[in-house]
């Protein structure tokens, strides 16, 4: 199928990636979330989300992160919550992280190699993240900001940045993340790629306030 992009919003709520997380092989969404984002999700990613709640909340995007081999979780999550994910998600890695940090979908960006972090979040965390997922963790900052999974937005094919990233700090990111990356704006006009969207290498959805030229360059940089 062909690489597309949709518009979604979730609970009533343009920032779709603050409620939702996906990869090729799991997506997780609200308890609440209706039949009609189930189906263009799985229309789209080509994956059958899961829907759960995450430390007594619909902000699934804001507290979890991963990649194809696990995800990762704040040990603020509740021991029910934990058996449902783990049961759910029987196939790959869920890890509870202990970190003052636990924000993960605001402070971690992963890839299939390479994982930026928070600098704040503790070398234990940093090494349970190393193996959980299977990535060579790098606490960096970007924009001088330690936000970097607000920042970010990337799948196999490139990464998306805030738009304030200038060029130099963009081809050192290319080179730390080995693939080509863009400035953007979602959401007409947000500056923060990450929560605007939901994506994995197969798809991508984004807010629905997101412009034609927004959904544009976010296919040509994440299609490709």
């Amino acid at each position: 199928m062909p690489f597309d992009v949709k518009r979604l919003a979730l609970e009533g709520n343009s920032s779709i990636g603050i409620f939702a997380f996906a990869t090729d092989t799991y997506a997780i969404f609200p308890i609440s979330t209706k039949k009609m984002a189930i189906e263009l999700c799985k229309e789209t990613l080509q994956v059958t989300p899961i829907t759960i709640s995450l430390v007594h909340s619909k902000l699934l995007g804001l507290f979890a992160t991963g990649n194809e081999n696990g995800i990762i979780v704040p040990d603020v999550i509740t021991f029910d919550e934990l058996e449902t994910l783990k049961k759910q998600l029987s196939d790959i890695n869920v890890e509870v992280i202990h970190s003052k940090i636990t924000a993960f979908g605001n402070t971690v960006t992963v890839g299939e190699k390479v994982a930026l972090v928070h600098p704040e979040i503790e070398r234990s965390a940093q090494s349970q993240i190393e193996n959980a997922l299977d990535v060579e963790v790098i606490p960096r900052k970007v924009m001088n900001n330690p936000l970097v999974g607000s920042i970010i937005y990337q799948n196999k094919n490139g990464f998306l940045a805030h738009p304030l990233v200038q060029d130099e700090e963009i081809r050192e990111l290319e080179k730390l993340l080995n693939k080509q990356g863009d400035i953007t704006t979602v959401n007409r006009g947000t500056p923060y790629p990450r929560p605007g969207i939901v994506g994995n290498n197969k798809g991508v959805l984004v807010g629905s306030d997101s412009t034609g030229p927004e959904m544009m360059r976010i296919f040509n940089v994440l299609s490709n």
